[in-house]
């Protein structure tokens, strides 16, 4: 969605959204020098608006937030990727990096 039509479902002022993204709040897609918002933008800026009108955070308050929900995101991919190669390996190789996990003993040793 464009910037204009973004605002209006976002219920958001242009100056609001500008210092939003000047703080790194709202990271928009950019094609062709023209930025483009998603659902995933709308549900940043809802989540912004409950921080501050719900909850009464502040500014600095918001970025904590918003950076930890990122890192959040991140660990999840890096654990999905994870889980995608240990799939990928064979049943021997998954049992022995499960038995390490719950402290077992290696059913075969690594050579």
């Amino acid at each position: 969605m464009d910037e204009r039509e973004f605002l209006s479902r976002a219920d958001l002022r242009a100056d609001a959204l500008q210092i939003w993204l000047d703080t790194g709040w709202i990271l928009p897609t950019f094609r062709e020098g023209v930025c483009h918002y998603f659902e995933i933008d709308l549900a940043r800026a809802q989540l912004i608006h409950d921080l501050q009108r719900d909850v009464g955070i502040n500014d600095d308050g918001i970025a904590v937030v918003l950076d930890l929900i990122d890192q959040v995101g991140g660990l999840r991919q890096v654990l999905r990727e994870v889980l995608r190669a240990l799939q990928a390996q064979p049943d021997a190789i998954r049992r022995q990096i499960a038995d390490g996990m719950r402290g077992e003993e290696p059913i075969m040793k690594a050579h």
